[in-house]
């Protein structure tokens, strides 16, 4: 915990040292600090770990997307890993929240960003988080720095709001995108 103390003060610090040597307030910054920082690891060999784990856990994800084709009706990709056809979709006719995640990552690593974000927009941001996680962590192992969000400025619970928003919102999209082209209701005629 002291260590998130000291890496919360310091970006707490509206001040920053002039070419004369004087403190200054900064007018740009904003009063609890910056948003993310990079950081000198307190325990570098444990930081470039937990990275490495990271980055195992998003290149397995990854890596699973490349491998599977990519189902062109926008839902349907996840029956190549063994699931069941979604029980939401066959019940009612209309995709679930979840419906078309996995087409988005398979045309997301594909390159194919436009129709990853029609096959499921919340998808397609959460892949490309995942890419981003990839990277993040590959610097973390490189150079033992480690990127600090500062939660004085960001509200895990708003953090968790927005996440459930965004799936929400997808799945609005992904609904109404099908009931104008006529993909939905899946089923009927």
């Amino acid at each position: 915990m002291p260590a998130l103390i000291r890496i919360s003060s310091a970006l707490a610090r509206p001040f920053f040292r002039s070419n004369d040597g004087r403190d200054r307030r900064r007018t740009d910054a904003h009063p609890l600090g910056p948003l993310v920082v990079r950081v000198a690891a307190s325990h570098p060999v444990w930081s470039r770990l937990k990275a490495g784990a990271v980055l195992i856990v998003c290149l397995a994800v990854l890596g699973t997307a490349v491998r599977l084709e990519p189902e062109r009706s926008g839902f349907g990709t996840d029956r190549q890993l063994g699931f069941a056809t979604c029980n939401a979709l066959m019940l009612t006719g209309y995709p679930c929240p979840t419906c078309g995640m996995t087409t988005a990552f398979t045309l997301t690593v594909r390159g194919e960003w436009a129709a990853a974000f029609h096959a499921q927009p919340a998808g397609f941001a959460l892949a490309l988080a995942v890419v981003l996680a990839a990277a993040v962590a590959s610097v973390t192992i490189a150079t033992g720095s480690v990127w600090a969000v500062n939660w004085y400025r960001v509200s895990p619970m708003w953090t968790a709001i927005a996440l459930v928003g965004m799936v929400l919102a997808g799945w609005v999209y992904k609904a109404a995108a099908g009931w104008l082209t006529g993909t939905f209701p899946f089923g009927r005629s």
